[in-house]
This record gives structure tokens, sequence and C-alpha cells, in this order.
């Protein structure tokens, strides 16, 4: 059986236009090596995608968004996973917001850390990254370049 699992995930850009990256341990199918994703989690049950987007950004950094902040999704990705043993299907809804300072307020302290990256960093690193493609739309946001529907990204 595979369980439905919808997640909504922030492209987080400080003043100087790098995007907050989370570390972590990727489940099945990929290699469990430490790789990189941007702040995010799972849709609960009656939230939307924009209200669990401002709901994790701020768990899991301190910072406070709001729709406005948001506004419409940027890209999309969709796959199957699995961890111990449980199936998932997840599609990953991505919203762009900027923050006024690279002073992360809360506690992100998860034993594997964060740190923030440039699109040039992300293009050039040989480490995993998730979204796929994030630094050619990373560019792209950065330039105000938004298209009519989410950008579809690998998975």
């Amino acid at each position: 059986m595979i369980t439905k699992r919808p997640t909504a995930r922030v492209i987080l850009v400080d003043p100087a236009d790098r995007v907050l990256m989370f570390r972590f341990v990727p489940p099945d199918p990929w290699p469990h090596e430490p790789a990189w994703h941007v702040p995010g989690g799972g849709i609960e049950p009656g939230e939307s995608a924009v209200e669990a987007a401002c709901r994790e950004v701020y768990e899991e950094t301190g910072f406070i968004i709001t729709r406005q902040d948001l506004g419409e999704p940027v890209a999309l990705n969709e796959g199957e996973w699995s961890v111990q043993g449980s199936r998932y299907y997840t599609v990953h809804t991505y919203f762009f917001a900027r923050v006024s300072t690279a002073e992360v307020p809360g506690s992100v302290d998860d034993g594997f850390g964060h740190r923030w990256w440039t699109a040039t960093e992300l293009d050039a690193t040989t480490e995993r990254v998730f979204p796929p493609g994030l630094a050619v739309l990373l560019k792209d946001l950065l330039q105000g370049v938004r298209y009519e529907r989410p950008v579809a990204l690998d998975w």
C-alpha cells in the first residue's frame, strides 16, 4: 500500500539572494548520504498548501511568513519514496519567499545543520540537493521570472 503525503516547501531567500537549506539523510530510493533540502513538510488534513508552508517555515526556522509573502506556488515535483518499509507518494508544492535577515530566529539544530546557499554554489556542488533543478529555478526567481503555472521539477 502507498500512502499519499503531500507537502509544502519554501524556497526561502535572504537579503544576499541565498536560499536556506537543511542537511538531511534522504529516504529510499536515494543513497543514504547527507543531502540538502529547503524548509517544509507535510500538509495536515484540512490545511491548504500555503497554510502548511507558513506553518512549516515557522516550526523549522522561526521566521514568520504570511500567505501574501508566498503568493502562488512556483514549482512542483512528485514521486514515490519509502522509509522503514512504508511507501509514500508525495507531491511537493514549492513557494518562494524573502526574509529580511540571514539570522535564523528559531531553533534549527536537528543535528544535521543548515546553511544559506547562492545559486552559483548550488549549481557547482557535487552534493545532492532537493529539489533537482533548484539552482536554475532560483536564478529565474531572483530575476523576477514567474510562470503561468508552477514549474515541473524532476523527482
